[in-house]
């Protein structure tokens, strides 16, 4: 196989297998009902994409992939790859990757590297912030990141509430 072959068979079962609309609510039960550790994160997209990528993609691909320094690749067919949720707002075309030294000794040893990319559009929460309310509350007990945040006196972010 050839990484334009393994490119093409990720990309059909993905097609088939991936929601083309993520609900925030419906997404964050999933990951919690299925055991990942990611559910209570705020940014919810990439964590649900990554958990997607691991379920779908777990019998054609080696997961987690290859290891760089502190750095790791989620998967691993004919290359390393890594999976990146991405919101398409205007004027925003870049997307950030994985470190400068896992890169380039990705593709010193593989000649290359493969992103697998979710580009789409998100909705935000309301002015009353529901959706942070109930996921909160969902988690049981305030975050650190979260307690930290208070403590500075910073704004709170609004959510994605769907993608």
């Amino acid at each position: 196989m050839n990484i334009f072959n393994a490119s093409k068979i990720i990309s059909s079962v993905l097609k088939d297998r991936l929601p083309k609309q993520w609900d925030g609510k419906r997404a964050i039960l999933e990951m919690r009902d299925k055991g990942s550790r990611h559910w209570r994160q705020m940014e919810w997209i990439g964590f649900y994409f990554q958990f997607c990528c691991e379920q779908y993609l777990d019998e054609i691909m080696e997961i987690p992939g290859p290891r760089y320094g502190n750095t790791g690749f989620d998967a691993f067919l004919e290359i390393p790859w890594d999976f990146k949720a991405h919101v398409n707002r205007s004027g925003s075309n870049r997307i950030i990757v994985n470190d400068w030294e896992a890169v380039d000794r990705g593709i010193s040893e593989y000649n290359a590297i493969g992103l697998i990319l979710a580009i789409g559009s998100a909705v935000y929460n309301d002015e009353e912030r529901s959706f942070k309310r109930w996921h909160d509350k969902l988690k049981g007990k305030i975050s650190d990141y979260e307690r930290r945040r208070v403590e500075r006196g910073a704004k709170s972010r609004i959510r994605k509430v769907s993608y």
